[in-house]
């Protein structure tokens, strides 16, 4: 499967640069521009600002750090002033980000300050802060021994602040446990940003790697965890763990706002309509989905298919294709700027959900269309299995003749769906303030340690070829 989905990719690079070639500005125009770009570099590289293209956003800002934390009120209980559970929080905290990462960081970071499970901080100059502004709860904060600092937040961004802080918290004697999301990154870094997936390998190895645990969002994301440390031959710290949480979801947002006049035209239409939920970028196989509607359409069938997300990397071919398609506004649409409330007003009118996705570390929408009654059909891979079970359609990864088909059922068939049973948000914290602070993970050092033991004899080597995931327990 790994070289087809690298045939992929290599397949919709050669469109992009294709579009570039066709449709890119004058050349003598890029030539001014490409040299400028090569100014901008030398010159940010000799004044030390290389952080601006290299993946670490901004330098630390006291003032406006302090500008950014969040007032809370109410009855906030203080946090307890012994084996304190700090969950970092400081790319959310910077950036103000709503999706992706920062939504399940927002989530747990808030649930667990309201219980009192754990303080939320974030990292300025080396030092920790709380995010959270309220008369319980502290503005600095000094790590001490018996401390669980959680590295919940997409701290790649800014790599080099956080090897100290591990050292600090380790001198003291505080323990470290990091959150791993995916692996993508490393896997398909071509399906990446490169300022995501320039700075993903020291992160995950000089931050990752130095943790005394780590907490994964599902047990998929675990099992590719050990397989590639295995693979690659990665040092881990004697005591490290892992274990996997699930996390929750919240329909309460977006339910009183009214959707907006283009999602109600769209959802009162009388043909039946499909719609794909997510960021449009390389990984989420977007042209496949594509592809098999135009098959679909191709031999009369009037259904619709309607893509949900903002404009992503490496997508611009894509981005024209769509805009450019003779079925768009009819039967195909893009709602490149949708609310929540748009959502919420989609999912349950929608006759399926299409995820077409090659690789995820959960996969939300997934969740969120099956809440609303919404048939859901995904590619067949572990983490959809994982979260979708058997209430999930499936079909083959990058097939778009297996999708038609799929959706040619869903046209006919009459199903009863039932509402799964959700996580909330407050579980999803509770879950994982359970396992770190109860050191309750799926896998302990002494597993860990069989399954990364380097094998010695010809023996131990044919034991060895079979994948770490094997080694796994079931959730």
């Amino acid at each position: 499967m790994k070289e087809e989905i690298d045939a992929y990719l290599l397949k919709e690079l050669h469109r992009e640069l294709s579009d570039i070639e066709q449709y890119d500005v004058d050349p003598r125009i890029r030539l001014v521009y490409a040299k400028a770009l090569e100014l901008y570099w030398t010159l940010s590289r000799l004044l030390g600002l290389s952080r601006l293209h290299d993946g670490r956003w901004r330098a630390p800002d006291a003032a406006q750090a302090q500008a950014l934390r969040t007032r809370l009120q109410g009855a906030i209980p203080p946090p307890a002033a012994h084996n304190r559970l700090l969950i970092d929080m400081t790319a959310t905290h910077r950036f103000r980000g709503h999706t992706g990462v920062q939504r399940v960081v927002r989530e747990i970071a808030r649930a667990c300050v309201e219980s009192g499970e754990a303080l939320p901080v974030y990292l300025e100059a080396g030092r920790l802060y709380g995010h959270f502004q309220h008369d319980n709860l502290p503005d600095a904060v000094e790590l001490q021994s018996g401390d669980t600092l959680l590295l919940l937040d997409s701290g790649w961004g800014f790599v080099e602040e956080y090897p100290p802080l591990v050292s600090a918290a380790h001198e003291v004697g505080a323990e470290v446990v990091g959150g791993l999301y995916d692996l993508i990154p490393l896997r398909y870094p071509a399906a990446t940003a490169l300022k995501n997936s320039a700075p993903f390998t020291p992160w995950f190895e000089k931050v990752l790697l130095q943790c005394d645990a780590i907490v994964c969002i599902s047990q998929s994301v675990a099992r590719d965890l050990v397989d590639y440390v295995r693979e690659q031959g990665l040092a881990t710290p004697a005591t490290v763990r892992i274990g996997w949480w699930p996390l929750g979801a919240d329909f309460s947002a977006g339910a009183q706002e009214a959707p907006s006049k283009a999602v109600e035209r769209i959802a009162s239409a009388p043909a039946p309509f499909f719609m794909s939920v997510g960021t449009l970028e390389p990984r989420k196989a977007y042209p496949i989905a594509l592809d098999a509607f135009e098959r679909l359409w191709s031999e009369g069938c009037e259904t619709r298919y309607v893509i949900v997300g903002r404009p992503g990397w490496n997508t611009r071919a894509l981005q024209r294709r769509i805009r450019q398609h003779s079925e768009y506004g009819r039967r195909l649409f893009w709602l490149d700027n949708a609310s929540d409330a748009d959502l919420s007003h989609l999912y349950p009118r929608a006759r399926g959900l299409i995820f077409p996705s090659f690789v995820e570390g959960f996969g939300m929408p997934l969740i969120e269309a099956a809440h609303h009654g919404a048939r859901v059909i995904a590619s067949d891979i572990p983490v959809f299995r994982e979260v979708g079970g058997d209430g999930t359609v499936y079909f083959d990864v990058l097939d778009a003749q297996a999708l038609a088909e799929r959706v040619r059922e869903a046209l006919v068939e009459v199903r009863e769906m039932k509402a799964p049973t959700v996580t909330t948000w407050r579980q999803s914290a509770a879950r994982l303030v359970s396992m770190v602070r109860g050191d309750r993970y799926q896998i302990d050092a002494v597993e860990l340690g069989k399954v990364l033991e380097p094998p010695n004899e010809v023996a131990d080597r044919r034991v060895a070829s079979t994948t770490a995931s094997a080694y796994l327990p079931a959730d």
